[in-house]
């Protein structure tokens, strides 16, 4: 009987089922000599060195990321955020808790350990821009920290004899994904030994490849390479980088994240991981699945799906809200209302809904696997939609339903109006705008023309053109002098309303002023009006004895009669305004306005004697009349909706009138979603790429090959890294991924700082350095300079808020939460104590006060190599913030004789040629008061020598300055090389939750038809590189050759102030000949 018992236990056993295991997305490895750790789900995994069922080590819901196993095997350090901000944290290889080993306020990527045993990481947490970076190393017992003396160093490996192998540069700074790169910031490789060499040594200068990822084994040098066809692949170095040999061939996907131990290098391919043995050459993949439940992939519900609004389109008849949000659509009334899901196809995504004039049916452009295509949906969520095209080749932007709904006028990305007639299904080319695109789309009431606006010369300015349905005609009403738009017809066909801007009144009046940058021209619209038909009597016209009561409107809209239609123009006498988005309902005409304090939505009364804008309500964000022009929804800043009356005013009481979506849960399948977006944003890519030919890549057969590694994507960012790799075929910059929706910790930390630099000591933490700022703007000071502080380098810091300080983490729990929040700080200073109460900032805080340290540092140094005779000012971007640093700083130095404009490191914008236009002003005569010393026009002109600095990270706008500065010759170029990111982008190719994987847009060619920048960048006029190691101990070698050239040219062609000849007596003339 015991033999019988035991063998039905053996049955059990056998026929149990084994834990569900699955083909997971693998990246960032880390090899050890007996385990593999890995990054899924944005988990650590742990499987053995061959493969097989890998374990989960993490849960927490923030991403861990760059495991590195410890050369023991023992410890496994890697990047996490436990506590809140991007922290290195270590723990036992087989899983346990984390230990937080630093606590900076920039970013930190780990890269692995030193031979001593120290956790090795790169950290943006240094004075300067952003794209700063130095290699630091922690101890995890002590969380003693040490900076291997290199800036710009970002990944490395030790040689056996205490020589570094280091990586400058690379397109991982500026996180751009992109095959066969060779522009100026191209990843280097440096050696360097701390004991006997003054400077570091670049290795392979002229290889035509990125060199990153060193790692070393048995006296030699392995690394990542792009050489020899652009795909990443393994490569082999002798110690003194000779003998390049390329040791695998793929070219379907990069390695990407090699990790070498005990001879073998672990490596991500595509999805999965591979092992390249040295010894052997064998390179094999390693099949691992995992125990997952794909949680991350499961339905979800939103609780805000409104944070996901793509549109909100008025019923017809009032009666509902088509809300497409997150790709899907429900239609959502006021009250009690049902709310109506539409069946969409499954892996799709809706946009543009709009409920038809029937009140059957709902449109909406829909794609999924194939291309987006117009569908229709029973309005009541009965049934499955059916799709009404088949002809999509690209981006379909919006949908235009015609009030008697016969036909949807449509417009793509390429600029062409479409018009599909819904009674025999044609879908027909009505205009094509030759790539202008049309700003506007409105149906006159008939239903017989669309007023559209878009450019018509080219200016390209917005022009209001009226086309005709049947055959097409246009008729262009408005002239180029003036941008128009925003059309509406009135509702009886009489009247087409638009918007133009020709107001112009100057503010400031004057172009003079301490900082005046020219006037501008605030609030230029004004409302204006065509007659449709000739004998019409305009309704806002001044009321007069003579005035006539305009006609009542007929049972039909009137027909446009197209003669002498451009010459029957009226105005609205109402004051000019930032207007947008007019409508015009039977009585009135809505309109929205937009000043410094929001906006609002304003109407104008048909009635009084005198028209006036009255404000309907204020903080609207957007509004729509319905079909009749009785009922309104309007949308306030916070989204809550509500249909109320088109009349003067809302009613009090809002709350019967609001569409009920605050109770509105959204369901949502992430895998689904995954898939979506990766065919969304492969189509994207080809409908918004400057190259209609794509680089010359196959681009279906990309899609092919990356497809089946979404459907083991697991997670949101292992579809960033998916997107990253697929992009990367195209070779352009602006290649980023980013932006989606990620999974986060909502109780995480907040870190604050104090704004300088500290180290342990036996009573608390020594101050060591106060960042530095404009001495002159102490509001802008580090928390510990600012008025009523007191400290100073030197004092020991030994509690915060009454809790004792003993080392950088007891400081970093005690700032916790605490940025903008008032701070005590005690502290001693040799013998005396003393306290003090300050104001922490934030991590973004941070680094603006250490960027501003950087920059004191740079004017200081000018200031006492050329004695007050050159200015310096360093532009960190090219955007809103960058008008105001120019503004402050370029009007500081406009007296100087020199001016160095220093955009290394700027991360791009669009405000070059607003830069440029300020240089090439020219001083050509001079103002003479009795007394004091003349003055130049044209005023606040620069007359001095220029100079502009440029390094391998001056990225995007910053290189087009640069190449204007250049072509212009208006000052040497000194430096090295720029990035080459010279196509521009509009990041609009939004995926369905708001990320992106950019697109770059438009190209640039000079007067000879050269392309400029992409992919190459700048060359420097004067080639100067800053070095590693004299760098890091302070050297700023560019900058001080900058410094040397201009003193030359001032030397040779100095500044001079022309004496002014004697004032004649009259009679006399004053211009001799």
């Amino acid at each position: 009987m015991r033999f019988v018992v035991c063998l039905l236990l053996l049955s059990v056993v056998l026929v149990a089922p084994s834990p569900a295991a699955v083909p997971g997305y693998y990246h960032q490895p880390a090899a050890g000599s007996e385990r593999i750790v890995f990054v899924s789900e944005s988990d650590l995994w742990t499987v053995s060195a061959d493969g097989g069922l890998a374990a989960r080590l993490t849960t927490h819901a923030e991403p861990k990321l760059e495991p590195a196993i410890s050369p023991d095997g023992r410890w496994l350090a890697f990047n996490g955020s436990y506590g809140g901000g991007r922290a290195v944290y270590v723990m036992p290889v087989s899983g346990g808790e984390p230990k937080r080993l630093t606590f900076e306020s920039g970013w930190v990527k780990v890269q692995g350990w030193t031979p001593d045993g120290e956790v090795l990481y790169a950290s943006n947490t240094v004075a300067g821009p952003a794209w700063f970076t130095v290699l630091r190393a922690v101890d995890p017992e002590t969380l003693a920290v040490r900076e291997l003396p290199l800036m710009d160093a970002r990944e490395a490996a030790f040689a056996d004899d205490g020589t570094i192998y280091f990586t400058r540069f690379g397109l991982a700074l500026t996180a751009d994904n992109a095959r066969e790169y060779r522009g100026g910031a191209m990843a280097q490789l440096w050696r360097f030994h701390p004991e006997r060499d003054d400077e570091a040594e670049r290795l392979l200068p002229d290889f035509d490849g990125n060199l990153e990822a060193p790692m070393w084994w048995d006296g030699r040098l392995y690394l990542l390479s792009d050489a020899n066809g652009g795909a990443g692949n393994l490569w082999r170095l002798e110690a003194d980088g000779s003998n390049a040999t390329q040791l695998t061939f793929h070219a379907d996907f990069e390695v990407r994240s090699p990790s070498l131990a005990d001879g073998r290098i672990v490596y991500q391919h595509g999805a999965d991981l591979r092992v390249f043995d040295i010894a052997s050459g064998e390179d094999r993949a390693l099949a691992i699945e995992l125990t997952s439940d794909r949680s991350r992939g499961l339905t979800r519900w939103l609780a805000e799906p409104l944070a996901f609004l793509d549109g909100a389109r008025l019923a017809p008849d009032a009666g509902r809200v088509a809300v497409a949000a997150r790709g899907q659509v429900t239609l959502a009334g006021t009250g009690a209302l049902r709310r109506i899901d539409l069946a969409l196809p499954d892996r799709s995504r809706a946009r543009q809904a709009v409920a038809g004039p029937d009140g059957d049916w709902v449109y909406a452009i829909v794609v999924g696997d194939g291309e987006q295509e117009i569908w229709r949906f029973p309005a009541d969520g009965s049934g499955a939609g059916e799709a009404l095209t088949d002809d999509g080749e690209t981006q379909r932007e919006r949908l235009i339903v015609s009030p008697d709904g016969r036909y949807i006028a449509h417009d793509d990305r390429p600029g062409r109006l479409w018009l599909l007639d819904l009674e025999t299904g044609r879908n027909r080319l009505l205009e094509d705008s030759g790539g202008s695109g049309y700003s506007d789309i409105v149906w006159a009431p008939d239903s017989a023309s669309l007023a559209v606006t878009r450019p018509d010369t080219t200016i390209q300015r917005r022009q209001l053109v009226l086309i005709e349905v049947p055959d097409g005609a246009t008729h262009v009403l408005s002239s180029d002098r003036y941008e128009s738009f925003s059309p509406a017809f009135s509702p009886d066909g009489r009247w087409l309303y638009f918007l133009s801007n020709r107001h112009f009144q100057a503010t400031p009046a004057s172009p003079w002023g301490d900082r005046n940058l020219g006037p501008m021209f605030d609030r230029r619209t004004r409302i204006y009006a065509y007659a449709l038909q000739p004998d019409n009597v305009f309704p806002l016209a001044e009321r007069t004895e003579l005035s006539v009561e305009p006609e009542a409107p007929g049972d039909e809209p009137a027909s446009i009669e197209f003669d002498g239609l451009a010459q029957r123009l009226f105005e609205v006498d109402v004051v000019a305004g930032n207007y947008s988005a007019l409508a015009a309902a039977g009585d009135r005409l809505y309109l929205i306005d937009r000043d410094e304090g929001g906006s609002a939505l304003k109407t104008i009364d048909f009635g009084p004697d005198q028209p006036a804008l009255e404000t309907f309500a204020s903080g609207v964000r957007f509004f729509e009349l319905s079909a009749d022009r009785t009922r309104m929804l309007y949308a306030s800043s916070g989204n809550a909706m509500y249909i109320v009356d088109a009349k003067a005013k809302p009613p009090g009481d809002l709350g019967p009138h609001q569409v009920r979506l605050d109770d509105w849960r959204l369901p949502v399948r992430p895998a689904e979603e995954w898939r979506q977006m990766f065919v969304d944003a492969w189509r994207m890519q080809r409908d918004w790429l400057f190259d209609p030919d794509l680089r010359g890549q196959d681009w279906e057969a990309v899609r092919e090959r990356y497809a089946p590694l979404a459907e083991r994507v697991g997670d949101r960012r292992e579809l960033d890294d998916l997107l990253g790799q697929m992009v990367a075929e195209l070779g352009v910059l602006h290649s980023q991924v980013r932006g989606g929706e990620y999974p986060d910790e909502p109780e995480s930390g907040a870190p604050a700082f104090l704004g300088g630099a500290f180290e342990a000591v036996d009573q608390g933490l020594r101050i060591t350095h106060i960042y530095r700022s404009d001495p002159e703007l102490p509001a802008e000071r580090s928390p510990l300079a600012r008025p009523g502080a007191g400290l100073a380098v030197g004092d020991v810091i030994s509690a915060v808020n009454g809790r004792a300080v003993r080392s950088k983490a007891d400081l970093a729990r005690q700032l916790d939460h605490q940025a903008g929040q008032q701070v005590r700080i005690d502290y001693r200073r040799g013998t005396e104590s003393a306290s003090a109460v300050v104001e922490p900032v934030s991590g973004w805080g941070d680094w603006g006060l250490r960027y501003q340290d950087w920059i004191q540092g740079r004017r200081e140094t000018v200031d006492e190599l050329a004695g007050g005779r050159i200015g310096y000012l360093h532009l960190n971007a090219m955007g809103s913030n960058d008008i105001a640093s120019f503004a402050r700083e370029f009007y500081a130095n406009i007296d100087r004789d020199g001016l160095i404009i220093d955009v290394r490191r700027n991360r791009g914008g669009n405000i070059d040629s607003w830069i440029i236009e300020k240089l090439l002003r020219r001083a050509w005569m001079f103002w003479q008061r009795p007394v004091g010393e003349p003055f130049w026009n044209m005023q606040q002109t620069f007359r001095g020598h220029l100079a502009v600095l440029v390094d391998p990270l001056t990225y995007s706008d910053g290189e087009t300055f640069a190449a204007g500065v250049k072509t212009l010759g208006l000052g040497p170029v000194i430096g090295q090389r720029t990035a080459g990111a010279g196509v521009w982008l509009s990041d609009t190719n939004r995926l369905v939750d708001r990320g992106v994987m950019r697109a770059a847009q438009s190209p640039q060619f000079d007067a000879q038809g050269r392309w400029l920048v992409e992919g190459f960048g700048v060359v420097p006029d004067i080639e100067v590189e800053n070095r590693p190691h004299a760098t890091w101990n302070g050297d700023d070698a560019q900058l001080e050759r900058a410094v040397e050239v201009l003193l030359e040219r001032l030397e040779a062609e100095p500044v001079v102030q022309p004496p002014a000849q004697p004032i004649p007596p009259r009679g006399e003339n004053a211009i001799s000949p």
